[in-house]
């Protein structure tokens, strides 16, 4: 443990715990993560982030280094949340393409849905300032074995579609979506409906298109998700559709 690593969970620590009966551990690693929780809530997180650290009145290059060295010595969960939260601040955008190298191995790391989807929206301002690199990284993903890096192959092609300035075209999109229709893994199937509703509200057509064409394949949790901003037409129809082809 470093010693900014020290400074950061000493002030967290000093915060008050979650009161709710509900165990982080199960809510947000579904079980499976091996991070130890202090059990913030996310308001004393981010009153954290906005107080600083001895060491936050660094240049931007700098502060990157020791967010790195952070992450890669913590095994707390609000600790790594932190690391993850100062590379996500937009003012740090300039300095994410750059880099690219040390963040995308940040991934390995991966074994909750909350730091999945933050790095994925880490992940997809790099992809719009060097898409080449990026998406040629998320492909390589795409057919793992480690279940993370799946959900990060598509979450990060567009995580929220509205704060995208430039898209990939929607047949980039779709074709790293497919192969993960038939992977069960239940974090990867509510990345698939992240996915898919976030590429209809963009290329509306080609996604229904796609979940029509598709629409035995949809999981219910990725079915369930894909469809949040359809009609209530939209869905009755695809629901028939799944019905009469069953």
């Amino acid at each position: 443990m470093n010693s900014h690593h020290i400074e950061i969970e000493n002030t967290l620590s000093s915060f008050p715990k979650r009161t709710s009966s509900q165990n982080p551990e199960s809510y947000i690693g579904g079980g499976q993560s091996n991070l130890r929780y202090i059990g913030l809530r996310v308001p004393h997180l981010q009153q954290a982030m906005r107080k600083g650290f001895s060491f936050s009145s660094g240049q931007p290059i700098e502060l990157a280094k020791v967010w790195d060295d952070v992450w890669w010595s913590s095994d707390c969960y609000e600790v790594m949340s932190l690391a993850l939260s100062w590379f996500y601040d937009p003012k740090q955008r300039r300095i994410l393409k750059q880099y690219w190298p040390q963040l995308k191995k940040w991934s390995t790391k991966i074994d909750n849905w909350a730091h999945s989807d933050t790095l994925s929206g880490i992940y997809a301002r790099i992809l719009e300032d060097d898409p080449e690199r990026v998406y040629s990284t998320l492909v390589k993903w795409n057919s793992s074995r480690n279940p993370w890096l799946r959900r990060l192959s598509i979450v990060s092609l567009l995580y929220y579609s509205s704060q995208r300035e430039k898209l990939l075209p929607y047949k980039k999109i779709l074709s790293l979506v497919e192969p993960q229709l038939e992977f069960s893994h239940y974090y990867v199937q509510k990345g698939v409906g992240w996915t898919l509703r976030e590429t209809y509200n963009v290329y509306p057509k080609q996604a229904f298109s796609f979940m029509e064409k598709h629409i035995l394949k949809l999981s219910s949790h990725a079915f369930s998700a894909a469809t949040e901003k359809l009609t209530t037409q939209q869905k009755k129809h695809l629901k028939n559709l799944r019905k009469a082809r069953r």
